[in-house]
């Protein structure tokens, strides 16, 4: 009987590290700020601010991939270039020439959250294109 209570125990204590191990370590975002190029003078950015602040979007560390309000992998996959620590930014980049798109022309995507921040919020950078999103994200 003892022995059965100790393979329990080992059993569940794997579980529960294993469990810690993948927990907090992808990122969910708000946005709370977005920018233009061309700065406030830019036709689309008052829409582009109602439209995505305040909504949220998550990134898979692994991947690189966000889904949710911001998206950097619609044809092409983002490239991790740094998963973060507690010396370094996350980093992820996306490239998408004319020929693998829509056809409309090409497109680049780079995020960086400053998982080195000493604090359970991380800022946020996104640069679509000629438009920057700025927010905070958390570990889930």
């Amino acid at each position: 009987m003892k022995r059965i209570a100790f393979l329990f125990l080992i059993v569940t204590a794997a579980t529960f590290t294993v469990s810690f191990a993948h927990a907090g370590t992808d990122y969910r975002c708000t946005i709370e700020r977005v920018y233009d190029a061309d700065g406030d003078k830019s036709s689309l950015i008052d829409g582009e601010r109602k439209l995505y602040v305040g909504k949220e979007f998550t990134v898979d560390r692994s991947s690189g991939a966000m889904i949710g309000a911001l998206k950097n992998s619609y044809v092409t996959e983002p490239v991790v270039v740094d998963r973060g620590s507690k010396d370094n930014s996350f980093k992820s980049v996306t490239t998408m020439r004319r020929d693998q798109g829509a056809g409309a022309g090409s497109s680049v995507f780079s995020l960086v959250v400053k998982e080195y921040a000493d604090t359970s919020k991380k800022p946020f950078v996104f640069l679509s294109n000629d438009t920057v999103y700025f927010g905070n994200c958390v570990h889930f």
